[in-house]
């Protein structure tokens, strides 16, 4: 026994260093739906605000972020606040702050931004485009960086909502205004954009144009979802696991869209910087996740039947506050890279699902062309799997069959062309 346990503390050795002066950071993306915001089937009735307050802050407790962004706040510049006092800064916590979105196009809802101040200072707003809605870009700082050097921009979009070419159209008009500026001004940053982009498909111009390499190759955005997430999403059962709207199957109250979970219109996108880890931040791999959804809301409300990720209760709140579920992703900051010198050498990948039951995906990120070795030991320190595989260029996949081995922890190691290695903890059951 004393033998097994002292080669997991080995194997987790291999951790230690990744986590040296470093920071996670959770990232919150939710529509919150007629926010502080009355139309004829959107009320002071069925989507009264304090109402939505309650349903948010028990929302919060399933996933607290350091940074939340929301679509669908009404155009009162007084809501920002009132949502802060109502919902974060409240039992003894008041380190959160907000920048308010901007409303250059005089639309009826406007994005905003809260924030953990004891980790983020906000140095910067601007806007990336004003067609049909306002796109904002803020810019922040890390209070533990003593660089003062490792910026985190964040982009929030609500594209065009609504079927056929015409909004397809503007959709994409959106998209090419906001890649145009960000190919001008955030080149090879950490940039993340997210939002409610309305999306059917990923053949949609609008998504073609945010992730498309060739077409921006020093600012293009890569879905944490690709390959096994990215599709038609619409109707399409497939992609069950992915779905982040609508949130009810029936609605008696004409506020929020009916027809069940099938369709994926929010998205957290980022910068090839981010995915690779280049200056300073770093994706953490598998973390991105659609709050509440369990695959198996297809066409369905996300409270009923019972929900298997999320308590009853959060189900509810999930139900009643909007017909959107929020996305989650988590990042690593790094306070020990230096951001001068633009960090290529770094071991990047994703590891899906884990759990794992039959298959462990692998989905590389390497800047060289070369081998890549995958090891697999389980905790007696013993080789169960190994594979070299060539890596040919920035973004290949390889799958692991473990549906012949035991349940139960493993590690999972990857050294890369330069001889960079990394190792993740993997449970299979």
């Amino acid at each position: 026994m004393r033998k097994i346990i002292f080669i997991v503390f080995i194997l987790l050795g291999f951790f230690s260093s990744a986590i040296a002066q470093s920071d996670t950071l959770k990232v919150m993306q939710y529509n919150l739906l007629n926010y502080g915001n009355n139309t004829s089937y959107c009320t002071t009735t069925n989507n009264n605000i304090n109402d939505k307050d309650g349903y948010i802050r028990t929302i919060l407790t399933a996933y607290y972020p350091d940074i939340l962004t929301v679509c669908e706040m009404g155009r009162n510049t007084s809501l920002p606040t009132s949502f802060i006092n109502n919902n974060l800064n409240i039992n003894g916590i008041d380190y959160w702050m907000t920048s308010a979105g901007s409303n250059s196009s005089n639309s009826s809802l406007t994005n905003c931004i809260f924030y953990n101040s004891t980790k983020l200072t906000c140095v910067s707003h601007y806007m990336a485009q004003t067609y049909i809605r306002d796109v904002d870009v803020y810019n922040f700082k890390f209070k533990n960086d003593n660089s003062n050097k490792i910026i985190l921009t964040c982009v929030i979009a609500h594209l065009k909502a609504g079927t056929g070419s015409d909004n397809e159209t503007k959709r994409k008009t959106m998209a090419e205004n906001i890649m145009r500026y960000i190919d001008l001004n955030y080149r090879e940053c950490n940039v993340l954009i997210m939002g409610d982009f309305n999306l059917y498909t990923s053949q949609e111009p609008a998504y073609q144009t945010l992730t498309n390499q060739t077409v921006y190759p020093n600012c293009y955005f890569i879905d944490p979802l690709y390959p096994y997430g990215v599709g038609t999403w619409n109707n399409n059962g497939q992609y069950a696991n992915y779905h982040t709207q609508s949130t009810h199957q029936y609605d008696d109250s004409d506020c929020h869209s009916s027809g069940g979970m099938d369709d994926r219109f929010d998205f957290i996108l980022m910068s090839e910087n981010i995915y690779g880890g280049r200056d300073g931040i770093r994706y953490i791999g598998g973390s991105y996740n659609a709050l509440g959804q369990d695959g198996q809301r297809f066409n369905r409300s996300i409270n009923n039947p019972t929900n298997t990720v999320v308590s009853q209760t959060v189900a509810n709140a999930l139900f009643n506050n909007s017909d959107h579920i929020p996305v989650t992703m988590e990042l690593v900051v790094n306070y020990n890279v230096d951001v001068d010198e633009n960090n290529e050498n770094i071991l990047c990948f994703d590891i899906f699902p884990n759990p794992a039951s039959e298959n462990i995906n692998i989905r590389f990120y390497q800047d060289k062309i070369g081998k890549a070795n995958i090891l697999l030991f389980n905790t007696l320190g013993q080789l169960v799997y190994s594979d070299a595989i060539f890596v040919n260029d920035c973004l290949s996949e390889h799958v692991i069959p473990v549906d012949n081995l035991p349940k139960g922890l493993y590690f999972l190691k990857i050294t890369n062309a330069d001889g960079l290695t990394d190792t993740s903890k993997i449970i299979i059951e």
